[in-house]
């Protein structure tokens, strides 16, 4: 839904960038009405101790976790257990300072009640920063797509996003894997670089014999590099990489199958799935087979150890059709009316549109 009107568009996209802080709030509030509600029907039919008493909290804390995890931040399922600790423990902890400051601080005008209310609201924009930073840190990441080969105004793409992507995507291809591929500009890396100094840069190359591309720019203004199973020298490349400090990312194209994807995985740190069926070609759909894909890749073992980014015609439309901890998008940001309400959407998983 995109409101036309310069008001409306200006109050929706207030929205979207409060958006985890205004439906946390609401939460808060409503998980903290519930905890003090239990809290007062302990106390009438079951006992007015006061360790009895506090095992409310514990339900208002699993209140607050599951509506946030249902309608608010989106955790993929292989981090909830690990999400619900952190949030259990970091709500423990305000508690318990909460707990203490109002018995040093003089409130005895106010109810229990009353008081909780109080002191939870001064220390909700506290708790709220530690949640979002450990809590809910696992969420869907978006980063905007930059081609090396080409002349795309990289000023202009600034303009148009500003520091909205979680982090920036530059892609390189070469003619080994597209054979109408402009020579890439590689000194574009440092141009990005300096538009977006504070953010991540992820150098996918897209060529079967990338060694000859990994050059001084790719090195110097990259922090995590990308290459395909297929090419030629793996474990010269994997170690190129490393030795220069830099995260080694891996490729796997959906076109293809992998039997053993484990042994794919040997030396790299991240994943990426191609979800495209020609690489270097913008604005292509999203290839069906790559959902069993990448449910192949959230089903391993081993799954926990690598972030998974979904690279190529991913949509609002279907972003919610599969589980990554990043995705990639191009022409469908660029090319929108309003790109930074566009990366939103996405960071959101469409959850706020019809």
């Amino acid at each position: 839904m995109i409101f036309k009107s310069d008001l409306l568009r200006n109050i929706n996209f207030f929205f979207y960038k409060k958006k985890h802080l205004i439906i946390y709030s609401i939460i808060g509030f409503l998980s903290l009405i519930f905890e003090l509600y239990l809290r007062k029907q302990i106390k009438l039919y079951i006992s007015s101790n006061e360790l009895f008493l506090h095992t409310s909290l514990i339900f208002g804390i699993l209140f607050a976790f599951y509506f946030n995890i249902k309608l608010n931040f989106n955790v993929p399922k292989i981090y909830l257990k690990k999400s619900l600790i952190y949030f259990f423990l970091i709500s423990t902890c305000s508690y318990l300072f909460q707990y203490f400051l109002k018995n040093q601080i003089e409130l005895s005008n106010y109810s229990f009640e009353e008081a909780r209310i109080l002191i939870s609201g001064s220390f909700f924009l506290v708790a709220y920063f530690f949640h979002t930073k450990f809590s809910f840190k696992d969420t869907r990441k978006v980063g905007v797509a930059i081609y090396a080969n080409g002349y795309e105004d990289i000023k202009k793409i600034f303009n148009s996003i500003g520091p909205y992507p979680d982090f920036i995507h530059v892609d390189i291809v070469d003619k080994t894997m597209n054979e109408d591929a402009l020579d890439p500009n590689l000194s574009k890396l440092e141009v990005v670089k300096a538009y977006w100094p504070n953010h991540s840069i992820e150098t996918h190359i897209m060529s079967e014999d990338p060694i000859q591309l990994i050059n001084e720019n790719i090195l110097n203004f990259s922090d995590i590099i990308y290459v395909h199973n297929e090419i030629k020298n793996k474990d010269k490349v994997i170690n190129k990489i490393k030795e220069n400090n830099k995260i080694p990312g891996i490729v796997l194209h959906s076109i293809y199958d992998y039997p053993d994807i484990e042994k794919c995985l040997k030396g790299f740190e991240q994943i990426l799935v191609l979800s495209i069926e020609k690489p270097g070609i913008s604005g292509q759909k999203f290839y069906e087979k790559s959902y069993k894909l990448i449910e192949k890749i959230n089903n391993l073992k081993s799954r926990d150890r690598f972030s998974l980014c979904v690279d190529g015609g991913v949509k609002s439309n279907i972003i919610n059709k599969f589980i990554s901890e990043k995705v990639v998008s191009g022409s469908d940001v660029l090319n929108s009316d309003y790109p930074i309400r566009k990366i939103m959407v996405l960071q959101t998983v469409a959850r706020y549109e019809k």
